[in-house]
């Protein structure tokens, strides 16, 4: 299938490992030309690199995306080089799994920066360019703990359903200028966020890898019956992302192996 993604550009945050990494790669298989921007440095060039090696286009920015000045500088550094963004895939996100009443008020300030305020920025950042070819798309990466609660992960779940909230409201503010908006609720998924977690987990318990998932899916059984992979999520995104998804904004796609309840 032609995605009509050839010549587009697509700016990907948090593309230097992960659900960003995988997007970042598959946008360039389909003829886009990628900037990712992410912290890690090295991680991100290896990134570009592997892009520009298959023969696509590649743009690394190193910056911390909460940075309130970090969209206006990867936006021109990206725009020196291809002239405008096409399409943002707002993936950047951290996971912290805390006791509740551990959480201070600097964890709820620093997880909503990163999970939703830096999504806010970049979007506005884009959004004046895509007006004006009356052409974009947005799609914002959530998480399944936007619909179903849990309570190691009050600052995450609530940006996250802030952030599905957001994409609901660009959609409707700007589907006549052309631009869609969508919002992407992936499972658990295999990277390295989710192994950090398991390890620091097991360092904990003295439980195995092995084991933790195996209680996790206990836990919260996925009906498939297994986590994603990063190029799972990243189709989903990529296809929201290109010319064939001209129908569809203001969507909360659950990426979840179903595991949302319906009441969700």
């Amino acid at each position: 299938m032609d995605l009509g993604l050839q010549g587009r550009t697509a700016l990907v945050t948090g593309a230097s490992q992960g659900i960003g990494r995988a997007v970042a790669l598959r946008l360039a298989r389909e003829g886009a030309g990628v900037v990712v921007c992410a912290r890690g440095a090295s991680r991100l060039l290896e990134v570009a690199t592997a892009i520009e090696a298959a023969g696509g286009a590649a743009l690394a920015v190193p910056c911390d995306v909460t940075d309130p000045t970090a969209p206006v500088a990867v936006l021109e550094q990206a725009t020196e080089r291809f002239g405008r963004i096409d399409i943002l895939v707002n993936n950047a996100g951290l996971a912290k799994p805390q006791k509740f009443l551990d959480v201070s008020d600097e964890d709820w300030q620093s997880g909503l920066e990163l999970n939703l305020l830096s999504a806010v920025r970049f979007t506005r950042a884009c959004l004046p360019s895509m007006i004006e070819q009356h052409w974009g798309r947005i799609v914002n990466v959530a998480s399944t703990t936007a619909k179903v609660v849990d309570p190691y992960h009050a600052v995450y779940g609530a940006a996250k359903a802030g952030l599905v909230n957001f994409s609901k409201t660009i959609s409707t503010a700007f589907a006549t200028d052309g631009v869609r908006c969508n919002c992407v609720l992936p499972g658990i998924t295999r990277t390295e966020m989710v192994a950090a977690n398991l390890a620091s987990a097991g360092e904990r318990t003295g439980r195995t890898e092995d084991e933790l998932m195996a209680a996790m899916l206990r836990k919260a059984p996925i009906p498939v019956g297994r986590i994603a992979e990063p190029n799972e999520i990243a189709d989903a995104i990529v296809f929201l992302a290109s010319s064939n998804a001209e129908w569809i904004t203001g969507v909360a796609l659950p990426l979840d192996g179903g595991s949302i309840p319906v009441a969700g």
